[in-house]
């Protein structure tokens, strides 16, 4: 199992200077993905690239892309079809991308700082973890509230059930050192990571987490093409 972070290149830079080479990253269905506009585009875009990277480098140790078609779930989560051994789950944010790569069923979340919002976690989180929040002294709430927001969003990504169906059906605690779920059908372990103020939540079947997230650029990637 590992986690890999790339940040964002600006709209002028490497990206585009590179669009053509980095089309050999991807699979033709994905080739609409390079006429970027945005940050999240980019992300988008970005994801991909670094899953087709990260599974040539796992089956080659050369990182040779031969890229395969992308699927999807019901509710969204992406999948090789032609690779069933080969996990991994995607994020970004308007900065960074991240991809988790694992031999069983895997969940990443990433988020910046994001500021408490009472409605929000009244209608989306489990009502315990609402009380949670709401007990804590208004320092302490948006750090809180962000580790959780992670936290959950990698539960249903690894879970692959998506946010409408459940978010609201399990309940996670934490404290500085661990996180404990309840509700849930799925036996899980988590871990958290911060880097750069960067909130990274991972979930998986496994409690095999890295002990730290391995940064990539899109040089790197283009060294293999």
């Amino acid at each position: 199992m590992q986690i890999y972070l790339l940040k964002l290149p600006s709209l002028n830079d490497v990206f585009i200077a590179n669009t053509e080479r980095l089309k050999h990253c991807l699979h033709t269905d994905d080739y609409g993905l390079l006429a970027v506009k945005n940050n999240s585009q980019m992300a988008s875009a970005l994801g991909k690239i670094m899953v087709q990277y990260l599974l040539g480098k796992q089956k080659t140790n050369q990182g040779k892309i031969s890229p395969f078609p992308f699927a999807y779930n019901q509710e969204g989560k992406p999948y090789i079809p032609m690779q069933p051994n080969f996990c991994f789950n995607i994020s970004h944010t308007k900065e960074w991308v991240a991809v988790a790569v694992a031999d069983t069923p895997i969940g990443i979340d990433i988020e910046m700082l994001r500021v408490y919002k009472p409605e929000v976690a009244k209608r989306f989180f489990h009502k315990d973890e609402y009380a949670f929040l709401e007990s804590l002294p208004n320092d302490l709430r948006n750090v809180s509230f962000t580790r959780l927001w992670t936290l959950k969003e990698s539960y249903v990504k690894c879970t692959g059930t998506g946010i409408a169906n459940n978010f609201d059906k399990f309940a996670i605690s934490m404290n500085s050192t661990d996180v404990e779920i309840t509700g849930n059908d799925t036996p899980v372990f988590f871990k958290q990571y911060n880097c750069d103020g960067l909130f990274v939540s991972a979930c998986s079947t496994i409690n095999l987490f890295p002990n730290n997230i391995i940064l990539l650029t899109i040089e790197e990637i283009l060294t293999v093409l």
